[in-house]
């Protein structure tokens, strides 16, 4: 699998979106009604996802947590509790890909089909697969519908995402080496923050 898109959390979408666009993004809300995240595309590689909420009430995500999904309640109430800035990262394949990482995890976390209809009418359908341990990286497959724009470069001159730089305890990362091997992906000490560096070298 591959480098699929990495989560920036923020508190106030719409001025998340705004901000984005000043610094020169351009910025694609996830769905026309009631948008919980925005999309920044490139053409090739990983794109980000500002993501505002996860959906899940914070009383259930508590009750889930024991059980056994709990790392997947764990992890979306990290990223709805937790400041703003990046918080977490997704390997993207095709199905193949998706199923043969969930066997390599033992199938230890939560699978969910689920679609969306993009601001152009695009029906996106996809799965995702939230591994147990939350140090890892979740899964996800190629969308249904490919919505990355076709050699765009973004107003400021950025193309791409060249590298990801994602906190990862030493023994845990054959895991990650195994379930794809990307070299945009650099694996680094626990207790550093991650980070998205640009093709220009400009980093978030």
């Amino acid at each position: 699998m591959q480098l699929g898109h990495v989560i920036y959390k923020v508190n106030d979408l719409s001025q998340a979106v705004a901000d984005f666009e000043a610094r020169g993004f351009a910025v694609e809300y996830g769905t026309v009604k009631r948008p919980y995240n925005a999309l920044i595309y490139f053409s090739h590689g990983p794109y980000l996802e500002l993501l505002a909420r996860t959906g899940m009430p914070p009383l259930l995500g508590r009750l889930l947590s024991l059980g056994p999904r709990g790392g997947a309640a764990r992890r979306f109430l990290s990223w709805d509790r937790g400041p703003e800035g990046l918080c977490g990262l997704c390997l993207e394949g095709d199905n193949s890909e998706l199923e043969e990482g969930m066997a390599l995890l033992n199938g230890k976390g939560l699978r969910i089909k689920t679609k969306r209809v993009d601001p152009r009418e695009r029906e996106l359908r996809y799965e995702v697969f939230f591994p147990h341990d939350v140090d890892l990286p979740f899964l996800m497959s190629h969308f249904s519908t490919e919505p990355r724009p076709q050699e765009f470069t973004h107003p400021n001159g950025i193309g791409s995402i060249a590298r990801v730089a994602y906190p990862l305890p030493v023994h845990k990362r054959d895991t990650v080496l195994r379930l794809g091997d990307d070299q945009q992906l650099e694996l680094v000490e626990p207790g550093q923050a991650i980070k998205v560096t640009f093709d220009d070298d400009s980093a978030l």
